[in-house]
């Protein structure tokens, strides 16, 4: 049986930090081709483009081995830019996998299985519970209700001590 694929904890989180960087960008290109198609694009958002095209590099199947060239226009830049999306989601579909512990999707590394952040894993809340299984909130608030308890005793002894004043040197003890 051969073994699947494993990727490291970076570059998991790599991938997901540019993928959220990628599709946000995406999102905003294809606002801006839906009403100019045809318009030239800028210095600035080529050159951003370029650089996060590039950053991708390391999952894709086939890396090129030329830097990339951001198109001239609005459409086929996001055209372009869908095709990388596609391509991050083909490397993560190759590298992920369904966790039934977890109830989530994981990122295939080694050791403890890694959810996929961007897909907003529902976690299941943690339970905190004691060696005995006791539930630890509860321990917690009675102890410190007896704390609580302890410093306003101590605090109203002193308080009355201190009404009192001094002892009467008069006074025979014995």
């Amino acid at each position: 049986m051969p073994t699947l694929p494993q990727i490291s904890h970076f570059l998991a989180e790599r991938h997901e930090s540019l993928w959220l960087r990628l599709s946000a960008l995406h999102k905003d290109i294809c606002a801006i081709a839906a009403k100019k198609p045809e318009a030239p694009v800028g210095h600035t958002e080529r050159t951003t483009v370029e650089g996060l095209i590039s950053d991708c590099r390391p999952f894709l199947k086939k890396p090129a081995d030329r830097l990339p060239v951001a198109a001239q226009n609005f459409a086929g830049l996001a055209v372009q830019l869908g095709q990388v999306l596609a391509m991050l989601e083909d490397f993560e579909n190759r590298h992920a996998f369904w966790d039934g512990k977890a109830t989530c999707r994981c990122w295939r590394v080694a050791g403890v299985a890694l959810p996929v952040a961007r897909l907003r894993p529902a976690v299941p809340p943690f339970e905190l519970k004691t060696y005995k299984g006791r539930d630890m909130r509860a321990a917690l608030a009675k102890l410190m209700d007896a704390k609580e308890s302890r410093v306003y005793e101590a605090g109203f002894a002193a308080g009355r001590a201190a009404r009192m004043g001094p002892p009467d040197i008069d006074q025979d003890t014995f």
